[in-house]
């Protein structure tokens, strides 16, 4: 164990049993998190297993299987779910003397691939009834909906439908949960502050309206959420922003336990 690290990692499988993967045994892990309408994904490669669980995740992408899986991460004492969905695909490899099993994972993917929404909407938010449809997402923090006065006809994947549904708004989906947010609003009112001894890696750099830096992992970073910039070299930086993307490179035996985060400055921010 390097540095008090520590994760857990559970798959469900279709044998109604959880795989609970936890140290000693090494992982390896990258995740990219967004509020930019694209899906979450995290790729993890797991080393040890027994040949019984490795075949249990072993899986195609078109294959109708709901693997779900979830990722905590932190140190010892403390760790927080930085990803949770579906094995979209589960492969078998072999990596020196080593036969890791490799998964593709995707945060609310598989009711973004297979599920459909068929009916006639009047009376409330076309959002909250194609979530009817999309029994395994929730319904996280959505900034506010009109419902429909006329009846519209929704028919079709019920994903590509929340898109022809919105206005512009930031959607994405974190954790099993949908959010819908406007430019200036956040999913929480929790100011994490980042400086050198909360583990701030880099000199924050911006391009443009973005601001980016490297920290430790530090899963009380979401996106849809806020920061505090503390740099001691780049202070005309330092500031409150609105996290944009996340992206994340684990490995628990080896150099990389951080993430990237790009966000731009919270200017009179509403907390939804």
């Amino acid at each position: 164990m390097r540095f008090n690290r520590d994760y857990e990692l559970t798959i469900q499988t279709e044998l109604e049993r959880a795989i609970v993967v936890r140290p000693p045994f090494d992982i390896s892990f990258n995740a990219d998190k967004s509020t930019d309408k694209s899906l979450n994904k995290m790729n993890v490669r797991v080393f040890g297993l027994s040949e019984s669980n490795q075949l249990a995740i072993v899986k195609n992408a078109q294959e109708k299987k709901n693997f779900e899986v979830s990722l905590k991460v932190g140190y010892v004492g403390s760790i927080e779910t930085i990803f949770k969905g579906y094995v979209n695909i589960g492969e078998r490899s072999r990596q020196g003397a080593d036969l890791p099993i490799t998964m593709e994972c995707i945060d609310g993917g598989f009711d973004a691939r297979f599920s459909f929404t068929s009916k006639t909407v009047q009376g409330k938010s076309p959002i909250d009834a194609i979530l009817e449809d999309m029994p395994n997402i929730r319904k996280g923090k959505i900034t506010t909906q009109k419902k429909l006065i006329r009846p519209r006809v929704l028919v079709g994947n019920s994903w590509k439908l929340i898109r022809e549904n919105l206005n512009g708004e930031q959607y994405f989906i974190d954790n099993g949960q949908l959010n819908i947010l406007k430019s200036n609003e956040v999913i929480n009112s929790f100011v994490p502050v980042v400086q050198a001894s909360t583990g701030l890696l880099s000199t924050p750099s911006r391009e443009e309206s973005k601001v980016t830096f490297q920290t430790t992992m530090n899963p009380s970073l979401k996106v849809g959420g806020l920061c505090e910039l503390n740099s001691i070299y780049a202070p005309a930086l330092n500031g409150i922003y609105k996290i944009n993307t996340i992206g994340y490179d684990g490995e628990y035996n080896g150099s990389s336990w951080m993430q990237t985060v790009t966000c731009i400055l919270a200017k009179d921010y509403v907390v939804l």
